[in-house]
C-alpha cells in the first residue's frame, strides 16, 4: 500500500509573499498620505494662523477707534471673538506718541501687530500776526513796538501812528520784520502805510504808501516808498482764520464735561497756588495776590471776563510736553460786551518743558466786529511768557512792554514798547484736546 505526504509547508511562502505585500503596500500608503496630512495640516495651520491676524488686527482697530474718538480703554484690553482673543497693549511712549501692540490667539496659533499712533499737527499759525477785517494798528516807532515775523491782515496794515480805512496820517514808520500782506475782502486789494520790514521780505497790497520795502512790492499803486514800481500783484481770496466756532465749542464741551466751579457772588476768585482744568467757570474770573503759580492741567472756559492782575505764574503742566492749553472766556448771552479778557502787571506765561508748548487766551467778546470801541483782550504794564491770544470777532490791544509769541483777532492795535515775537513752532501747535488733540496712525505692521 503506497503512502502519499502532503507538503505542508508550501503555503508558507505565499503567505510570506502577502505579508510582504500588505508591509510595502503599507508603507507605500503611509508614505503617500504623510505629504497630504502635513498639507491638511499646514492649511489648517495656515486658516488659523491666517485668522489670529485678522484677530490682532480687529483689536489693534477697536484700540485706535477708542482712543480717538475718545473712548475709555485701559492699557491692556483683550476682547474675545468666537471664542479665540485678542490682548491689546497700548504704551505712552510721550504726551504727542503711543505704540500698541495686538496679539490674536487662535488655539495656540499667534500672529501681532504693531502700529505708532501720534497727535496730528495741530491749528497752524503760519503768520505772528493774523488779523481780519478790523486790519493792524501800530502807534509805536521802529524801536519801540513792532512785530518779529510775518503778518497777514485782511483789513489795513497801518504803521506809525496812521489809521483809517487807507493810512492816512501818522508819521515815520513801524516794523514788521517780515513778509506784510493786506489782502483785502476780494483779493488783494488792502492797504499798507507807513509800514517797513526787513531782509528780502516783500509786501502784498492793493495799495502800499509811505513804506520801506526790502523785498518786492506786489501791488496795484504805490506811492511815497523805498521803490516806485509794482510788481504783478497774484490775487487770491481771503485766507480763513485757523479756529473756527466749531473748534471753540468743542474746547468748551471738553472743559464742561470736568465739572463746574463754585461761584461767589458771580466771581470765582484765585488767589493761590492751584491745578485746575479741564473746567468750566460759569461766572467771571478774577485773580489777585502775587507770587503763586496756576498750573493748567486741562481747557478752562469762563462764561464771564477774565482779569489777571500782578504777579503770577501761568503755566502748562510739565506733563503736556509738547502740547498747549486753551484758557476762553465767552459769553454769547452778551458776547458783544461780556467774555472780555484783561491781563495787567507782571504775570508771566510758560508752556511745558522741551518747548513747543503754549498758554492761549481766547476771547468770544464780539464788540469789534459791529464797530463798538472796546478791547476783547487788553494786555499792558509787563505781560511776558509763552502766551498767544486769540479774538476772532473782537479787537486785541497790547501796550506797555507786552511781549507774546502770537495774536490772532479780528483787529489788532500795538502802542508804546508792544512787542509780538514770533515762534516757528507754531505752525504746528498742539492742544490738549480737540482738533489738535487727535490720534492718527503713523506706522502699522506686523510684529514679533
Amino acid at each position: 500500500m503506497s503512502k502519499h505526504y502532503v507538503n505542508r509547508k508550501k503555503g508558507a511562502a505565499i503567505i510570506t509573499a502577502v505579508i510582504f505585500f500588505v508591509v510595502i503596500s503599507v508603507t507605500m500608503a503611509v508614505g503617500l498620505s504623510s505629504p497630504v496630512v502635513r498639507e491638511y495640516v499646514t492649511a489648517r495651520d495656515f486658516e488659523k494662523s491666517k485668522g489670529a491676524y485678522y484677530l490682532s488686527e480687529a483689536g489693534m482697530e477697536d484700540a485706535v477707534y477708542r482712543l480717538r474718538k475718545p473712548r475709555a480703554i485701559d492699557a491692556q484690553e483683550v476682547i474675545s471673538l468666537g471664542g479665540n482673543t485678542a490682548t491689546t497693549t497700548i504704551t505712552t511712549v510721550s504726551a504727542t506718541q503711543k505704540t500698541i501692540s495686538s496679539l490674536g490667539d487662535i488655539f495656540r496659533n499667534t500672529r501681532r501687530v504693531k502700529s505708532t499712533i501720534t497727535t496730528t499737527t495741530g491749528e497752524s499759525f503760519v503768520y505772528g500776526v493774523w488779523a481780519g477785517q478790523g486790519g493792524v494798528r501800530m502807534n509805536g516807532n521802529l524801536i519801540n513796538s513792532y512785530i518779529s515775523g510775518n503778518l497777514y491782515s485782511i483789513g489795513p496794515i497801518c504803521g506809525g501812528g496812521s489809521s483809517g480805512a487807507t493810512c492816512t496820517g501818522g508819521s515815520g514808520a513801524s516794523l514788521i520784520t517780515g513778509t506784510v500782506i493786506s489782502g483785502g475782502t476780494s483779493g488783494l486789494n488792502g492797504t499798507i502805510g507807513r509800514i517797513q520790514n526787513q531782509g528780502d521780505a516783500s509786501m502784498y497790497a492793493g495799495t502800499i504808501k509811505s513804506s520801506t520795502i526790502s523785498g518786492v512790492a506786489y501791488c496795484n499803486t504805490i506811492s511815497g516808498s523805498s521803490t516806485s514800481t509794482c510788481q504783478t500783484l497774484p490775487v487770491q481770496p481771503p485766507v480763513e482764520l485757523p479756529i473756527t466756532r466749531g473748534d471753540i465749542e468743542n474746547w468748551e464741551a471738553i472743559s464742561t464735561a470736568g465739572g463746574s466751579v463754585t461761584c461767589t457772588g458771580g466771581k470765582y476768585y484765585i488767589n493761590g497756588t492751584i491745578s485746575i482744568g479741564p473746567k468750566k467757570i460759569p461766572c467771571d474770573l478774577e485773580t489777585s495776590g502775587s507770587n503763586y503759580t496756576i498750573t493748567l492741567t486741562g481747557p478752562i472756559w469762563v462764561e464771564g471776563d477774565i482779569k489777571i492782575n500782578n504777579n503770577q505764574s501761568w503755566r502748562v503742566d510739565p506733563s503736556l510736553v509738547g502740547q498747549s492749553i486753551m484758557v476762553i472766556a465767552d459769553k454769547q448771552t452778551a458776547s458783544t460786551t461780556a467774555g472780555t479778557i484783561e491781563i495787567e502787571n507782571n504775570p508771566v506765561f510758560s508752556g511745558a518743558p522741551g518747548g513747543n508748548s503754549w498758554v492761549m487766551l481766547l476771547s468770544e467778546n464780539t464788540g469789534a466786529s459791529i464797530g463798538a470801541d472796546a478791547e476783547a483782550i487788553w494786555l499792558e504794564n509787563n505781560v511776558s511768557g509763552a502766551l498767544l491770544l486769540y479774538a476772532r470777532l473782537g479787537d486785541v490791544k497790547l501796550q506797555n512792554n507786552s511781549n507774546i509769541n502770537e495774536v490772532t483777532a479780528y483787529q489788532i492795535t500795538l502802542e508804546n514798547n508792544a512787542v509780538v515775537n514770533y515762534l516757528s513752532g507754531l505752525q504746528n501747535t498742539l492742544f490738549t484736546s480737540g482738533p489738535g488733540g487727535a490720534w492718527y496712525v503713523q506706522g502699522w505692521k506686523e510684529g514679533q
